[in-house]
């Protein structure tokens, strides 16, 4: 099993035995790649263009993809997955960034949720493919992923793995997004299971071993959430929590555990947090055996640091 970590402010952060990753930031300031990090690029999820670009905001029937539109749960101003000129320029760019990092992740590769888009551009699309709504859409995302496929392992030689939402049931009417059409498209999955309370760690083991029986021989790895950008550390997970999910998603057969923080300090501050849970990480060596006590082994290896 491999760890990591996931921030926003990607500094070096000793104990880990995997690359941190680096966020492509908003247009006309974005972070240049590093050669001895991998690069997380989220594609139409892009709150600057969508700013500059209003007319390029996903649409439905219940309204545009704006993170303030409560019938979705978008998580940033999400653009029509079509935008031709946005894709284009994401193409480019992924393949530049790749070249000069040592791979690329993606998110927010899909429409932005169920129903979009319906855009006259989307609904002609639509119509000229002879296709149903839902193929139509499959075959959008399957045909993009496809394009940056090959920008990534073939031009630039390097890893690719794709992000999707934590979703085993209906990625594909939500999303447009078909598991099988992606295995043979990626290196590696990414399920993003953020959330702010892992209190219930049955939950998570259940959505690991869901989506381990659909990706079959691609591996598995799960974004877990430690803070992010302006919480309050109150209204987080708990190192506790955050060890316990961490050690029965591993025994669910989890390949892979990134750690989201907002700054390199934070994860540092979450490593002595667990480091402190003695009690907790007595109790969990009897979880999950091999791959529970990975994960126990690695918080071990953070008090020398």
């Amino acid at each position: 099993m491999k760890f990591g970590t996931y921030m926003f402010e990607a500094k070096k952060v000793p104990g880990f035995d995997y690359d941190l990753f680096r966020v492509k930031p908003e247009v006309g300031r974005r972070m240049p790649p590093k050669e001895d990090m991998h690069s997380n690029i989220a594609i139409f999820g892009d709150n600057v263009t969508a700013r500059v670009h209003p007319d390029w905001i996903s649409q439905s029937e219940l309204g545009p993809a704006w993170r303030t539109n409560d019938n979705f749960n978008v998580r940033w101003e999400v653009l029509c997955a079509t935008q031709p000129e946005h894709r284009a320029e994401q193409l480019d760019y992924i393949e530049e960034v790749a070249r000069k990092s040592q791979g690329i992740w993606l998110n927010s590769i899909h429409f932005a949720e169920h129903g979009h888009c319906i855009c006259p551009r989307c609904k002609d699309l639509q119509k000229k493919s002879g296709l149903s709504w839902y193929e139509w859409r499959r075959k959008e995302v399957t045909e993009y992923m496809a394009q940056v496929s090959d920008r990534v392992r073939n031009r630039a030689k390097k890893p690719f793995v794709i992000g999707v939402l934590p979703d085993p049931v209906t990625n594909y009417e939500r999303f447009g997004v078909n598991f099988d059409d992606l295995a043979p498209l990626t290196d590696e999955f990414l399920v993003v299971m953020f959330s702010k309370n892992y209190a219930t760690p049955w939950y998570w083991e259940m959505l690991t071993r869901s989506f381990k029986k659909l990706f079959k021989d691609v591996k598995l790895n799960a974004a877990l959430y430690v803070i992010g950008p302006g919480d309050d550390p109150r209204e987080t997970p708990t190192p506790n929590e955050l060890l316990t999910v961490s050690v029965r998603m591993a025994r669910a057969g989890v390949d892979g555990l990134l750690y989201l923080t907002d700054k390199a300090a934070q994860m540092q501050e979450f490593q002595k947090a667990a480091i402190a849970q003695k009690d907790t990480r007595d109790r969990l060596v009897s979880y999950g055996g091999k791959a529970g006590q990975e994960v126990l082994d690695l918080v071990t290896s953070w008090e020398k640091l």
